[in-house]
């Protein structure tokens, strides 16, 4: 299974994120298709799940909001989110904690 970690053009790392709007509560459910599965309260309607998934990876992550930023699948389900206060090392490792 690929990595959902990636990284842009700048270096900066990326994560694949497949997301499951309109949950009863958020929560991280694993590895799908080479992503991570988020599932949130908010519905896909003028960009709440994506300020939602943003803040609950900020939160999972252990960083502020502001340094979470949607890179691509802004209207998909699939989505790349683009880390700009991390390392791609300080990335995996948080990943890998939160998926053990």
């Amino acid at each position: 299974m690929n990595s959902p970690i990636g990284r842009t053009r700048e270096g900066h790392p990326t994560l694949r994120v497949h997301v499951q709007p309109r949950s009863a509560r958020n929560r991280c459910c694993g590895l799908h298709d080479s992503s991570l599965k988020l599932m949130v309260t908010a519905p896909p309607v003028d960009h709440q799940a994506n300020k939602a998934v943003r803040l609950f990876l900020a939160e999972l992550m252990g960083v502020k909001a502001a340094g979470v930023v949607l890179k691509s699948g802004e209207f998909s389900r699939k989505k790349v989110f683009c880390f700009t206060t991390l390392s791609e090392q300080e990335l995996t490792e948080r990943l890998q904690s939160l998926l053990h």
